[in-house]
């Protein structure tokens, strides 16, 4: 069973003052799951606590949700990979209707309380979720998904998940920090029926005062 070191963090997201809880003890998770060998099933499909983590790419995803006003209230989002839900927390934020999904429970544990530190009371749905197996139950007007494209053996699995869990004449959002392993996989969604916009946002780190470069991608889906 994993322990976490925790510490409350403030958030400021284009005016949105924002609270999460956040592991400070990444790496003591990453070293117990090597502990569990090998041959075990965490291991085998590398299930690495990136989820603990606030990654630059929620935050350039978070940023263009609030500035491009694509998310207004009553419409429906739904979070693949979401960790520690900053991206679904600021659509909250703005009155969408939200589902949170991880492929870890552990995530939505924390995404929950996240959650909760913004937005209590307000209604929120969580699900486990693998996106190698969409569930069209959890489609929405809007896919958004933050730093999902960092291995290329996830790139095959995208393009069904993404018609799958978006409604028709509904968006995908992918934001990336400028991976260059990412940048062929989107160059090849036009020629599967999508078309793709790309912006640019600088983000501060965290920890120093550099900024990374995240690109965030809106996904339409031409096909009928």
């Amino acid at each position: 069973m994993s322990s976490y070191s925790t510490k409350e963090i403030a958030v400021n997201v284009e005016n949105l003052e924002l609270r999460l809880l956040r592991v400070t003890n990444v790496d003591e998770l990453f070293d117990q799951l090597l502990a569990k060998g090998e041959d075990h099933a965490d291991v085998l499909d590398e299930r690495i606590p990136y989820w603990a983590e606030l990654w630059p790419a929620a935050l350039g995803m978070s940023r263009f949700l609030v500035t491009s006003e694509l998310v207004h209230p009553g419409i429906s989002v739904t979070e693949l990979g979401c960790g520690l839900a900053l991206p679904g927390i600021v659509a909250g934020l703005l009155g969408a209707n939200v589902t949170l999904t991880d492929y870890l429970e552990e995530a939505l544990v924390f995404a929950r309380q996240n959650w909760e530190l913004n937005l209590p009371g307000k209604a929120l749905k969580t699900a486990c979720l693998d996106w190698r197996q969409p569930d069209p139950a959890l489609a929405a007007d809007l896919l958004i998904a933050s730093d999902i494209t960092y291995e290329k053996r996830y790139f095959e699995y995208l393009p069904d998940a993404f018609r799958t869990m978006c409604l028709p004449g509904g968006r995908i959002i992918v934001s990336d920090p400028k991976r260059h392993v990412a940048g062929a996989f989107f160059e090849s969604l036009p020629a599967q029926g999508f078309q793709v916009e790309r912006h640019l946002f600088e983000v501060p780190s965290l920890v120093t005062e550099k900024l990374h470069p995240v690109f965030v991608y809106v996904i339409a889906d031409l096909l009928p």
